[in-house]
């Protein structure tokens, strides 16, 4: 007996068919679990990723062909599923396209009739087909739905000894997660087969039923509306595809877990909880190995808990503008329900509750007759108490203050009782593992077992174990600021009565500067924890890792401002992400601000967002000054990023400020290092022939070319920098080289005249704080002082935006915003790079007036 497959993954398409970037990752995924000895053991798996129809279609062939009766061919697709205008279902390849009327050209897909010719000829009788497409569809935003129309999947391609799996029924989405590695299907059917979980009756071999079985529970419970199908035929549906362990210590605590979380709504019980925590002391699992598995099972739940919970913020919102909603408003809700996956049981669920709430607005009148079944119709019955509604065609009754009928189904939402003792209410996120209250480690170079115990306690639920776990890692390790921030998070989590923001930062790309950062947020939590916190409510920090990278900032601040505790954001760092994060801000009217995005674009960008550090322009004017009148220089060569926000805005306003001076650069001198040919001896060369200032507004990504041109200098010519080089990595990598160097910040503690706060901070940290922990102190210190006023998203905003409003922050003038957003009367400080006095190492010294 031979096991062989073939895993066809289209991702690119001509124009006129979405592209499914999660296609290729699914071949990758199952081609992993299926060549693994220890789980699917084929001895043959052909991969076929972006195939023409033709080479596309002879693999297939090939791969029925040739076959003895007892071999196992199993055939995977995931792409485009298509129908012709008769219903004749087509597989897509990368040169498949359409007419100018929508119709298929047929030669360019692979009909299902020619695989189920194929199938019919080959001798084997072990034969299992799965498909990640689905064949009726539309797309909408945030998620791809994978083609259109009505395909009978069964007759055309069931047989004896067959069984085929379908990412969804012929009449429904099929759904890739943009962004996400495999689409929703695959990922189950992979971490079935991978964990060993698809093994339901623990016989050491997963079936092809007990597959789908695992897969569709999984993928409904993330995404309800999406049914998953099997068509077997004859005894295709015990066909055994791979092995499972069955003495494997974490399967048998994956399979405890799943047996706490059946039924319920993802919330683990306090006896469910304490099961778990005897079974892994039993099983000798270590704290980080049971939270893995417990993220692992509680995914798909916690999927549709951000879905639901996204829907009804935009219901919330919508009903804000109009009670009723109007027709084209349930129009547009309608679409995000299916853009989501959710039933309209899910969605009756969210909404009537919600209307509930408006009973007092509402007048009894006799019920309407519903002018169309596919809209919401909002009426009274004439019994006080009882308010109906019709979703989806379905009439649903509200019996006030708690039952909900559903058809002639009676539901009444569990009563929450708080837990005793160490433990307390548990609040946690899951976007790529990139927030955290504290129940999951997101600075991987700062820990140990204290700390990962802490965390693994808070995710539990167990406040007190927590708070003791993290007090004892901070005695190890006091420049930590994330300890002290989930440290702070565990007791206002205990006392109960908290309330939320968050923090952005790039732990990823720049570990360094979010420590930065996170050391001043964390300083304003502990301060006002320590003093009875805002009104009696302790203040709670949510760190996200927005690793400043396209999309990333998008997706952390959908996540962030769908929860609808957190009441303000400091962040982003980067002026990139600051815009891109404060387009989604702003339309879920969100307060975020940021202390270091300093691109002059960000000015008047928002009402919703801040900053606490200067702008560009006063920057490049100090710098332009230093250099024509303390330095008396006529030239300068500037070295940017075209493709950086800030980069570019600093370069722009120091050119316009030196011309102001009298000084032309000309394009000759302004160099873009993240050109393909930059040559960074050539362009310092010419700079020292012209006797010029070398102004470096290098980024992250631009770093390593910044410093060939501090090489390349050699002591030659002045240096100034944007402030994205002061660091300590500037300091350690090229401290001799960049000796003199001028550097324009906010604050600096050698100038600091709140003496108050460097004393608090060193007695903190032991540590010589820089000027960003100082303006996110400052960041953190106006959300506290809006929040004292009112502690509503849109009050925020409205007092932050009053020209009465200040506080005291790092340093001892009040702090107050503009109407720009900008603070007012930013300080300024040039600093520059010295040699400390009997050592051989540098630091950023102040340049006396």
């Amino acid at each position: 007996m031979a096991k062989v497959a073939l895993l066809i993954g289209v991702s690119e398409y001509e124009p006129g068919l979405t592209p499914l970037p999660a296609a290729t990752k699914d071949v990758e995924a199952m081609q992993r679990v299926l060549q693994n000895p220890e789980i699917g053991g084929f001895d043959e798996v052909k991969v076929l990723v972006n195939p023409r129809r033709q080479a596309m279609e002879e693999a297939i062939e090939t791969l029925f062909d040739s076959r003895q009766r007892d071999d196992l061919v199993l055939l995977f697709f995931s792409g485009h599923g298509i129908k012709d205008e008769s219903g004749k279902l087509y597989f897509s390849t990368c040169n498949t396209r359409k007419n100018l009327q929508g119709r298929l050209f047929e030669t360019t897909a692979v009909a299902a009739s020619s695989v189920h010719k194929f199938m019919t000829n080959s001798r084997s009788r072990q034969q299992v087909v799965i498909l990640d497409c689905c064949f009726s569809g539309a797309f909408a935003e945030g998620m791809v739905a994978k083609e259109e129309g009505f395909v009978d999947v069964r007759n055309q391609l069931s047989g004896e000894g067959r069984a085929v799996l379908t990412s969804s029924t012929s009449t429904q989405y099929s759904f890739e997660q943009q962004g996400a590695d495999t689409s929703t299907y695959t990922r189950y059917i992979v971490e079935g087969l991978e964990t060993g979980a698809a093994d339901w009756d623990e016989d050491g071999w997963i079936s092809v039923d007990e597959l789908h079985d695992y897969a569709a529970k999984k993928v409904q419970e993330a995404t309800p509306a999406m049914k998953p199908e099997i068509y077997p035929v004859k005894g295709g549906y015990k066909i055994k595809l791979a092995k499972a362990p069955t003495d494997d210590p974490t399967l048998k605590y994956r399979r405890e877990v799943e047996y706490w979380v059946e039924g319920g709504n993802g919330e683990i019980s306090f006896t469910g909880r304490a099961a778990l925590d005897a079974r892994q002391e039993t099983l000798k699992l270590s704290p980080e190995e049971a939270v893995e598995i417990e993220t692992q099972v509680l995914a798909p739940i916690e999927d549709k808990k951000r879905k639901l919970q996204r829907y009804e913020l935009a219901f919330r919102d919508e009903i804000k503008q109009g009670f009723p909603p109007s027709d084209k408003t349930r129009a547009n809700l309608k679409r995000l329900q299916q853009a989501s996956g959710l039933r309209d049981e899910d969605i009756a669920l969210i909404e009537v509750p919600i209307i509930a709430e408006q009973r007092s607005t509402l007048p009894l009148v006799n019920p309407p007759r519903p002018r169309n079944r596919n809209f919401l119709e909002y009426v009274g019955v004439g019994i006080i108490g009882l308010i109906g509604v019709f979703i989806g065609g379905t009439l649903v009754y509200f019996l006030l203050p708690r039952t909900i009928i559903i058809g002639s189904t009676l539901i009444t939402p569990p009563t929450i009782v708080p837990t005793p003792g160490n433990y307390c209410a548990k609040d946690t996120y899951s976007v790529n593992d990139n927030i955290s209250l504290g129940e999951e480690i997101l600075e991987k170079q700062d820990t140990n077992s204290d700390k990962k115990a802490g965390a693994n306690e808070f995710f539990k639920g167990k406040c007190k174990t927590a708070i003791d776990k993290f007090n004892s890692y901070r005695r190890a390790k006091l420049t930590d600021p994330e300890a002290l921030i989930y440290l702070n998070n565990a007791k206002a989590r205990q006392q109960g009565e908290r309330l939320k923001i968050a923090v952005s930062v790039p732990i990823d790309t720049d570990p360094d500067l979010a420590e930065e950062i996170l050391r001043g947020v964390a300083q304003a939590q502990d301060e006002v924890n320590n003093n009875n916190g805002i009104k009696g409510k302790l203040l709670q920090v949510a760190i996200a890792n927005d690793d400043e990278k396209p999309g990333t900032a998008t997706k952390i601040a959908e996540a962030l401002a769908g929860d609808p505790e957190i009441l303000g954001v400091v962040g982003a760092a980067s002026s990139n992400a600051t815009l891109e994060a404060g387009r989604v801000y702003t339309n879920k009217r969100l307060v975020a601000i940021s202390p270091t995005s300093t691109s002059v674009s960000i000015s008047g960008f928002s009402p919703y967002i801040f900053r606490t550090v200067f702008s560009d322009k006063l920057a490049a004017k100090e710098l332009a000054n230093y250099m024509v009148k303390i330095l008396h220089k006529k030239n300068a060569a500037v070295f940017f990023n075209s493709s950086n926000l800030y980069s570019k805005s600093l370069k722009d306003e120091f050119l316009t400020a030196v011309q102001k001076k009298d000084v032309e650069v000309s394009p000759e001198n302004q160099f873009d290092l993240n050109s393909y040919n930059f040559d960074a001896d050539n362009a310092v060369k010419q700079a020292i022939t012209q006797d010029a200032v070398l102004m470096l507004i290098s980024d992250s990504e631009t770093l390593e070319k910044a410093g060939k041109v501090i090489q390349a200098n050699n002591h030659e010519l002045h240096i100034f920098g944007g402030d994205n080089i002061f660091s300590l990595k500037t300091l350690n990598s090229w401290g001799k080289q960049v000796e003199g160097m001028v550097v324009a910040v906010p604050w600096d503690i050698g100038n600091a005249s709140n003496l108050n706060f460097v004393n608090n901070s060193k007695n903190l940290w032991k540590y010589r704080v820089n000027w960003r922990t100082a303006t996110a102190y400052d960041a953190t210190q106006a959300i506290i002082a809006g929040l004292r006023k009112s502690n509503t998203r849109e009050g925020l905003k409205q007092e932050l935006h009053k020209s009465d409003f200040s506080f005291d922050g790092a340093t001892e003038k009040k702090i107050q915003f503009l109407p720009s957003g900008d603070r007012k009367d930013n300080p300024i400080f040039l600093v520059k790079v010295q040699q400390k006095p009997g050592t051989d190492t540098y630091e950023f010294v102040p340049i006396q007036p």
